[in-house]
């Protein structure tokens, strides 16, 4: 377990899998500790965001198979880069998934305190000699009293419920709110919630003694989803891609018109910037 702190800040980050496992503040906790069924709390999605129909992919006249949001957290041959007091990076350029995604990549991670929050980025560079295509996506899972909690909008937007199981393509029932009352919409069948090609720049996750802003303003969607009504926490997922459509199931996986490309040698980094509130 790596160990961050900024004066009453504190971050832990989980080796195996690697990903963020706690953040205190004077000992609050705004992390979700995995005591439910879902034993994660701030996984990275990476080559794909959501899930593909039927778990696969075409590319060059070949099936690929590929669960839900990608392997990020099947990654382990991290190279430690940097550990200070505030700052921890590390990258992964290895060729273990070459079997599932025929494609070079590195991944240069980063978490660093800041004074009032936290700055998670992902750099993604394209080590082969083709096009590189992915999605990428923050699936971080906060801390929140499901009776109480909610996610307010720095402007209205259209929430749309995505029934469990079911991709995109078919006509989805939402409203336009500012705020997301955690504890009015269901999460018992396996649904979420989307907001697609938004406009917000933040987003609020607050209950009686919490309360975070999560930076959104890069990414074109945000999804909200936990695993039952009675989970104390509430993921909230900027992503830079969707889930799959029906109407591009037989189409290769860099046609699809939501994959983003980066050339050979291209990158593009990834921020998520929280701030604690309250």
């Amino acid at each position: 377990m790596y160990l961050l702190e900024n004066g009453d800040l504190q971050a832990k980050i989980a080796q195996e899998p690697f990903e963020l496992f706690s953040l205190t503040k004077n000992g609050k906790e705004y992390i979700y500790q995995q005591n439910n069924s879902w034993k994660k709390s701030w996984p990275i999605c990476f080559p794909i965001v959501g899930k593909l129909i039927d778990d696969q992919y075409l590319y060059r006249n070949q099936v690929y198979k590929m669960t839900g949001h990608g392997f990020f957290r099947a990654i382990t041959k991290w190279q430690l880069l940097e550990h200070s007091a505030t700052k921890l990076v590390v990258k992964y350029d290895g060729d273990d998934f070459l079997a599932i995604y025929p494609f070079r990549f590195c991944l240069t991670v980063t978490y660093e305190l800041t004074t009032n929050g936290l700055i998670n980025t992902v750099k993604v560079t394209n080590l082969g000699n083709e096009d590189l295509p992915y999605n990428f996506g923050w699936h971080p899972a906060f801390k929140v009293n499901p009776m109480i909690g909610k996610i307010t909008f720095d402007h209205p937007a259209k929430v749309l419920e995505i029934p469990g199981g079911q991709f995109l393509g078919k006509e989805l029932f939402g409203e336009i709110l500012t705020e997301f009352d955690i504890k009015g919409h269901d999460f018992d069948q396996g649904q979420c919630y989307a907001i697609f090609d938004h406009k917000l720049t933040k987003v609020c996750v607050e209950d009686d003694i919490r309360k975070l802003e999560i930076g959104t303003k890069n990414y074109p969607n945000l999804l909200f989803w936990k695993v039952d009504n009675d989970a104390e926490f509430i993921c909230v997922e900027p992503w830079d891609g969707h889930h799959d459509d029906y109407n591009f199931a037989k189409i290769p996986f860099n046609e699809k018109p939501w994959i983003n490309h980066l050339k050979s040698q291209e990158n593009k980094s990834y921020q998520l910037v929280i701030t604690v509130k309250k």
